[in-house]
């Protein structure tokens, strides 16, 4: 493109990108991923270091008394807890309802809770408690810029004979991002002319042993407490790092276990207690950084771990000015770089500065907690590269995009490498030998099982399953719901692969059995995998127009295979062999009788013997 009698060139479009996208990224609207952005943050702080504390306990109430305790039971288990002489308790309930003073169970637990320091959590809304209390000391430094999240206009406060046995009242609601996950916890919140701390701040306050009360200051806020000043975000929040399921379950304990005395009591002495409940019937689950679902008093005793340890994950808006002046250097000098370099020596330079951008904000996070939007850049940085080669890469990315098409229009690998080889895949006719697997009550299984547990399952699954395939022979037709397609002796020549699928569907029907024994699969009653086998001559070949092409086969023996895996049972059998494979077969199989098979009448059918079976 001509303008007067300068000429564009492919590196003046980088660089112009470069500009525009520096600027996009000043502005803190960087090409609206916001989310995608907040989800790279949490990636930097489940790499980066963790911060850890042997000063916190975590009692999950979940099964203690079957999940049916009153407060008479609580009580007790405070009195265990009290005993074992913690430094405080910190609950993440609150005891709003039924607060009669004179009820026996209430003035129970108001007493044990009088043995030791006791921290109670309110909740926003428009309780009739009165003004929580008693309110733990904080001073203010000027100037200072208050938040308008941090004022409730009404709050859900513990009953009265509850507040009057506890050392403080603290804010334990917490506020997900837009798209629901808890990142960070509100550090205060203000109510009637008071302002309360969060829960997870005045139990780090209370776990550093900090005298003085905490101070809360300055127009970008900052927080000081003891020694440790922290950073907030705009809204007063405090970012924190979230714990993943080891280090979970390393800190937290059983109240059933507490209560049969099964619990060390050094486990329990001079520690912070955060008593609370991991049981779906309280409502107090949350998506964290690391948990779809994380228990609401985990993710308080993470933020105190956070604080206390002083490694706060910062984002602060000044950060923009500095990624977009990266940014602009970067693309700049990838920009000047396509007129010196080869398409593909420049390909290697932008992943290059794509991989040291991701790198260093791991780093610089790993070092200072700052999160840096290592993920916005690049982005930016891919396109200043994909703007500047578009020109260069015009016949090659017309290559690079057929090749890409057909990647994603044929499934099997032997297939798209034999058309990045430039052969021939028309329709033909040739034996094969088809595989069908299945997995007994997988609908039952899918109906009592979490959908995210499930998926695990199956990617372990389907992950060994299909390399014991391709490392028999075989080529992986499709994956439909639960079930595996496999073909022997196609696309290419396969030599005995009759023996080869049935051999391999021994080697299927070990591995199952075999997993199905792992405490993760065998958690869920995994059912075990049928598997049917036949052979004969199909049409092989592309089937599709206009769309989205297959490479699959057609033909009476693939049919029939996929009944043969569904008469494993009323066979009561894990491999069901046809006619035509047995035939072919010179492994020893085991004869089952002749069966009606619907659809192709009566057939006799095999079983592998597997006494001596490779």
């Amino acid at each position: 493109m001509k303008l007067g009698s300068f000429k564009l060139r492919p590196h003046h479009w980088g660089m112009l990108a470069s500009i525009l996208l520096s600027l996009a990224l000043f502005s803190w609207a960087p090409f609206g991923m916001n989310t995608q952005r907040e989800l790279f943050f949490d990636s930097l702080t489940r790499l980066g270091p963790k911060p850890a504390t042997e000063a916190i306990v975590v009692v999950d109430l979940a099964g203690f008394k079957a999940d049916k305790w009153n407060r008479a039971d609580l009580a007790e288990l405070v009195e265990q807890i009290a005993s074992k002489q913690p430094s405080a308790m910190v609950f993440d309930l609150v005891f709003s309802s039924r607060c009669g003073a004179d009820m026996v169970e209430n003035r129970t637990l108001a007493d044990a809770l009088e043995k030791a320091p006791s921290i109670l959590g309110f909740l926003v809304g428009g309780g009739e408690n009165g003004k929580p209390r008693p309110a733990p000391p904080v001073l203010t430094a000027r100037p200072l810029a208050v938040p308008d999240f941090w004022f409730l206009s009404g709050v859900e406060a513990p009953c009265p004979v509850f507040m009057d046995s506890a050392s403080a009242a603290a804010a334990s609601f917490l506020v997900g991002d837009a798209d629901a996950r808890v990142r960070r916890i509100q550090a205060f919140s203000i109510t009637a002319g008071t302002a309360y701390p969060a829960l997870s701040l005045e139990a780090a306050r209370r776990m550093l042993g900090a005298g003085s009360p905490p101070i809360i200051g300055g127009l970008d806020l900052w927080l000081k407490l003891g020694k440790k000043t922290i950073s907030l975000t705009e809204d007063g929040g405090i970012r924190f790092v979230a714990s993943d399921r080891e280090t979970i379950a390393k800190r937290t304990v059983s109240a059933a276990d507490i209560m049969k005395n099964a619990v060390d009591t050094q486990r329990l002495a001079e520690k912070l207690v955060f008593i609370g409940s991991s049981a779906p019937v309280f409502g107090g689950l949350r998506e964290s950084a690391t948990m779809p679902l994380e228990p609401s008093v985990q993710i308080h005793a993470d933020a105190a771990i956070s604080i206390a340890a002083g490694f706060v994950p910062l984002r602060d808006y000044r950060f923009a000015r500095y990624e977009a002046l990266y940014l602009l250097f970067a693309g700049v000098f990838l920009a000047f770089a396509a007129t010196r370099l080869q398409p593909a020596y420049l390909a290697a330079l932008g992943v290059g500065l794509i991989v040291f951008s991701l790198a260093a904000s791991l780093a610089i996070y790993a070092t200072t907690a700052y999160l840096t939007d290592g993920f916005s850049v690049s982005i930016a940085l891919g396109l200043v590269l994909a703007i500047t080669t578009f020109f260069q890469f015009a016949h090659s990315r017309r290559t690079e995009r057929l090749a890409h098409q057909r990647f994603g229009q044929y499934l099997p690998q032997s297939v798209v490498s034999r058309y990045l080889e430039g052969d021939e895949l028309s329709a033909q006719e040739r034996q094969v030998t088809a595989l069908f697997t299945d997995i007994e009550g997988f609908s039952s299984l899918a109906k009592r099982m979490p959908p995210q547990e499930l998926v695990g399952l199956l990617d372990t699954y389907f992950s060994e399953v299909n390399a014991l395939i391709a490392a028999s022979g075989g080529m992986i037709d499709k994956v439909v719901g639960d079930a595996v397609h496999a073909l022997f002796n196609a696309p290419e020549d396969l030599d005995a692969h009759v023996d080869a699928a049935v051999v391999c569907a021994g080697r299927i029907r070990r591995l199952t059995e075999e997993m199905r024994k792992r405490p993760q699969f065998a958690a869920h009653a995994f059912g075990r995998t049928r598997i049917g086998i036949e052979t004969g001559l199909a049409v092989i070949g592309e089937v599709g127009a206009g769309g989205k092409l297959d490479y699959t086969a057609h033909g009476d023996a693939i049919n029939l295979a996929a009944r043969l895996q569904e008469a494993n049972k009323f066979l009561g059998t894990s491999i069901c062999v046809g006619p035509s494979a047995a035939r072919e077969c010179s492994l020893k199989l085991r004869a089952l009788g002749e069966h009606d098979i619907r659809g192709f009448g009566r057939m006799q059918l095999f079983a592998l013997d597997e006494t001596g079976a490779p």
